[in-house]
């Protein structure tokens, strides 16, 4: 992957971290004083948006990259404790790094480097609120339902994106999003779409889980999978800046 493909990859991570995040308090114009089931969730998904992402909350998480070019056949696997401090800047601990060195350089190592210049970003111009986009609700699914929406930007602008959102209709958490983005953030990119499914544990997020798939000229097809989950443990001492060669895992994670 060329350096002109890495503004793509800050806007991709951009997108990624403003999804859920806080984006002020928005009053739903068309909710009756008794409004129907998928109404009470939408409106409880921006309640709990409006209270900030918990994702990108100071934590720590485990945090497992799978970067994949099929038309090289080359591969790459990280394993980092991510720590994200009050300063509002993830770091990350890193316990295992393997794979082909062209991925672990040009692809996993950028993506660490965009995400850290995604949280510098303002996410409320690309949360997906009232005010940057349309709802249009689709269907429920399940006996516990979940509510689907079709979201629309409301303007054509770099990192909003045209695809759908699944909401918990108990706790307002989303637990799927899935879209293209209506803007291609680079001439060197045709074609970007994302996928995240969260797991909720008792009410509240457990593991999420982001598939990217970015289709560029020079390299063909580029595929990423991110999985977050709760990290408890003892941080050593330090922020490491290179694998440390050990498979063993420091962290307790939610897997």
């Amino acid at each position: 992957m060329s350096d002109r493909c890495k503004p793509s990859l800050v806007a991709l991570l951009a997108l990624v971290l403003s999804l859920g995040a806080s984006a002020g308090a928005v009053t739903i114009d068309t909710m009756s004083v008794d409004p129907p089931a998928q109404s009470r969730a939408l409106a409880l998904y921006l309640a709990r948006a409006a209270q900030g992402d918990p994702w990108s909350a100071p934590n720590e998480a485990m945090l497992e990259v799978d970067a994949y070019l099929p038309r090289l056949g080359e591969e790459g696997h990280l394993q980092a404790i991510r720590v994200w401090a009050e300063n509002k800047r993830p770091e990350y601990d890193v316990i295992h790094l393997d794979g082909d060195p062209s991925v672990k350089r040009q692809v996993i190592a950028r993506y660490l480097n965009a995400e850290q210049q995604a949280a510098a970003m303002q996410p409320s111009s690309l949360s997906i609120t009232p005010a940057n986009y349309k709802f249009r609700y689709v269907e429920s699914r399940g006996e516990a339902p979940v509510y689907v929406f079709h979201i629309t930007p409301r303007k054509k602008r770099s990192g909003l994106i045209n695809g759908e959102l699944w909401i918990d209709g108990t706790t307002g958490l989303v637990v799927h999003e899935a879209g293209y983005l209506v803007k291609r953030p680079s001439i060197f990119i045709r074609r970007l779409k994302i996928v995240r499914d969260v797991q909720l544990q008792d009410g509240a997020p457990w593991i999420r889980t982001s598939r990217i798939e970015i289709d560029a000229p020079f390299v063909g097809r580029a595929e990423l999978t991110i999985t977050e989950s709760p990290c408890t443990c003892e941080q050593p001492g330090g922020i490491l800046t290179q694998a440390n060669g050990s498979d063993e895992s420091m962290c307790s994670a939610g897997h």
